[in-house]
């Protein structure tokens, strides 16, 4: 079973949902906020990336949170320990969704072709 890393009120997010839905995808929600994100879970899902991807793919380098960030903190970002650290301590600034299948990454962010390339 797919499962998709997100928050609940992120518009990409529920945009993912409910494409999912509509294709009738089962798919188990976990929410960044609550769920227990680590490095060795990180590791995992950037050990085998679809191509296209990188662990820079995993920071979202425009939205709320980053902006929010100071210098120091955005530094972090440019290497991909620095990148975990960041995602643990603050999981918002994770690209969302991420969705995985037995701790791998098919997709993140929303993108319906790939969805459907990878999903279906």
């Amino acid at each position: 079973m797919f499962k998709l890393y997100g928050i609940k009120n992120c518009n990409t997010v529920k945009k993912s949902v409910d494409w999912l839905h509509s294709k009738k995808i089962d798919f188990e929600f976990m929410d960044v906020k609550k769920v227990t994100l680590d490095v060795v879970l990180l590791k995992q899902w950037v050990n085998d990336l679809p191509d296209g991807y990188s662990w820079e793919t995993l920071v979202n380098r425009s939205g709320t949170t980053w902006r929010k960030l100071d210098d120091e903190q955005k530094k972090q970002a440019d290497t991909q320990s620095g990148s975990f650290n960041l995602i643990i301590e603050k999981p918002s600034i994770m690209k969302r969704p991420v969705i995985t299948k037995e701790n791998h990454i098919l997709t993140i962010g929303f993108n319906e072709l790939i969805f459907s390339e990878r999903l279906l």
